[in-house]
């Protein structure tokens, strides 16, 4: 009886094409953008903008500057609920999720809010402007 390798019995299959090519583009872009060396520090300039300009009215969970973080925030604006807060930047052409846990059934006990609260997330895509009227939208549904 003839043995064939393991190799030669079984197959991968096609290999997913779709996903190299992306993975490709995704290296072509970042090379044509300057890298994550451009990326970082525009975007942790965002987030810093965004913590310099909050009104008192919003609450911002976890670590309370830039520092050992990345520019992703749980808040929460006093006198509304987050679902609220999110349907109505949502409603201002701001998106931004609502949710309870963050599926870290300890996360909100360990940030210290009450389980809901907003996420907001900035990417260097996002403008300094953005960052602005987000935090203005913020600052108005608190009144």
């Amino acid at each position: 009886m003839p043995v064939s390798p393991l190799g030669r019995r079984f197959e991968t299959g096609t290999l997913p094409y779709e996903l190299l090519a992306g993975f490709n583009a995704t290296i072509d872009y970042l090379h044509e953008i300057g890298g994550m060396d451009a990326i970082v520090p525009y975007e942790r300039a965002l987030g810093e903008r965004f913590l310099a300009t909050l009104p008192d009215s919003v609450t911002v969970y976890g670590l309370p500057t830039l520092a050992g973080r990345v520019p992703t925030f749980l808040v929460n604006v006093d006198g509304m609920p987050a679902a609220q807060v999110a349907t109505r930047l949502g409603e201002h052409g701001v998106g931004v999720w609502a949710h309870n846990t963050w599926y870290s059934l300890n996360l909100y006990q360990r940030l210290g809010y009450d389980g809901d609260a907003v996420r907001i997330g900035f990417i260097h895509y996002n403008t300094a402007e953005e960052v602005d009227r987000l935090v203005a939208e913020l600052a108005a549904c608190a009144h």
